[in-house]
């Protein structure tokens, strides 16, 4: 193999080599046509990436259009290109260091609004620090989660947001661009929780919504 995929530049917007693969095995994939635009991750090759993750078994959030680690192997593994980007951009392996899952994500329990939990928790004491699972930029930093009480929101270089809830203190402002590893903020017990965690998501791009999420992968 020949061509080489780097994960962290393929998300909307970008406009690289990564892309230009990708849309080539697409192309013969499901038939993409990327004529208008060789080598932009646009609407039609996000709508094309979801075809292929919907022929993988895919669905909802986990068919997006955006690419993980397993859809993209998979493609590159048809159609002759080397996947890279684990770790590349800097990831760790846990938003709360040195802690694991406490309470996954899809276990299903009529206390909540959408019938599952739509995210991680890692228990751990108040004030453990949180941590951002990849380089990126807060979307937003507040008090304002309701339910998930004080928050934050990471919009990754992956194209994916990470939500942090439930935090006992703050560490970064709107708009601040941040690196993989650098505290966010600190476990707590806002909003509505039985005891101190992290609830952690992972979403789509764009702003939140309720539930639109995949069991977290970073």
């Amino acid at each position: 193999m020949s061509k080489v995929v780097n994960l962290s530049e393929l998300y909307p917007g970008a406009h690289n080599d990564s892309v230009l693969v990708v849309q080539e095995a697409l192309a013969q994939a499901v038939g993409l046509d990327f004529s208008s635009g060789p080598g932009v991750y646009g609407e039609r090759t996000r709508e094309a990436y979801a075809k292929w993750q919907q022929h993988l078994g895919f669905s909802g959030a986990d068919a997006d259009g955006l690419p993980g680690m397993q859809s993209l192997k998979k493609l590159g593994a048809r159609f002759g290109f080397e996947v890279r980007g684990e770790g590349e951009s800097g990831r760790v392996p846990s938003p709360v260091p040195g802690h694991g899952v406490t309470y996954r994500y899809g276990i299903q329990n009529p206390r909540y609004l959408a019938g599952y939990h739509t995210g991680d928790d890692y228990a751990s004491m108040q004030g453990t620090s949180v941590v951002a699972v990849r380089d990126g930029s807060i979307q937003w930093s507040n008090d304002n989660g309701g339910a998930y009480g004080r928050w934050v929101g990471l919009q990754a270089d992956n194209g994916r947001v990470y939500v942090y809830c439930h935090l006992w203190q703050r560490g970064v402002i709107t708009g601040q661009q941040v690196r993989a590893g650098q505290q966010l903020g600190k476990v707590g017990a806002t909003g509505n929780v039985t005891g101190p965690h992290l609830h952690f998501e992972d979403h789509p791009p764009g702003p939140f919504v309720y539930a639109h999420t995949r069991k977290p992968a970073w």
